[in-house]
Order: structure tokens, then sequence, then C-alpha cells
């Protein structure tokens, strides 16, 4: 079973008042046992040198790029193994204390959270028609084709 606790942060505006309160519940990583809690951790990150050489490539070409920043991003995976958590500071029944909480998505500090991540986008760009390169792990494309007739594109 893993351990969690919230974490809470003020969050000041820049004439130094108070803006907003904010709390996150998070599991502590250092609870989780390998092989009975998680079994394969790691997610693909893109290489530097892809980056680089893609922005050069779409500028020189003069394609369109379209980048994404999800936010929360790793609260989105789906955990594909049973993970039990305690129940959260403040949520237990009293006569209920030796409850458990199973996860259905990641949380914060779960070990498995970057992968379930990855995993879930990984599926959504292929579904909507993009193909993973073979370069890097984190590049989808699709080709497209510009039609005279109707100006307008048409990918496959």
């Amino acid at each position: 079973m893993v351990t969690s606790k919230w974490i809470y942060k003020v969050k000041h505006a820049a004439n130094g008042s108070i803006d907003k309160y904010k709390a996150r519940f998070v599991a502590r990583v250092f609870s989780q046992l390998e092989g009975i809690d998680y079994e394969v951790t790691f997610a693909p990150t893109s290489r530097y040198t892809t980056i680089r050489s893609l922005v050069s490539l779409a500028t020189s070409m003069v394609w369109n790029i379209h980048q994404m920043d999800v936010k929360n991003s790793f609260l989105n995976g789906t955990i594909d193994k049973e993970v039990y958590i305690e129940q959260p500071l403040g949520f237990k029944f009293k006569d209920r204390k030796a409850y458990v909480c199973r996860l259905k998505k990641a949380l914060y500090g779960l070990k498995q959270a970057p992968r379930a991540w990855y995993a879930r986008m990984d599926a959504y760009m292929q579904i909507i028609g993009f193909t993973k390169s073979s370069a890097d792990p984190n590049l989808y494309y699709q080709v497209c084709r510009w039609r005279t007739y109707n100006h307008s594109f048409v990918c496959r």
C-alpha cells in the first residue's frame, strides 16, 4: 500500500498579496515497492537534437508545427495495475479505518505516472491519424496534401 500526503501552497500576486491557495494530493514515492506497486517506470523523452532538427527543417520547408503542453498531465494517465493508497488525511471514516483507496488514474509521485501518461497520449495520437516516428518515440507526424480545386489540406 502506498502512503500519501497533502501539499499546501500559497500563491502570491506580483504585489505580494495572496492570490490563491492551492492543495495537491501526492503519493509518497519512497513507499512504493518494485514488483508490488509498479513494474516498469520508463517513459521516453524527446531528444534535444530531434527538436532542433525538426524546427530547422520545418523552417526551411515552411511547414506548420504544432506543440502542446498539458497541465496536470500526470493526473490523466490510466493505471493498468492495481495500486492501493491509504485514505487521505481528513477523509478517514471512523468506522472504516482499515479501508484503502484503489487508484484508477495516476497521481503525482507515483513511479508509474509518467509511463501511464505517455501510453495514453501515444494511443490517442495514433487513433487520430498520426504516425509514430522510428527516430524518436515522442515525434509524431502526419502527411498532408494540398487540394488545389477547393484550397484545403487532406491528410492520410
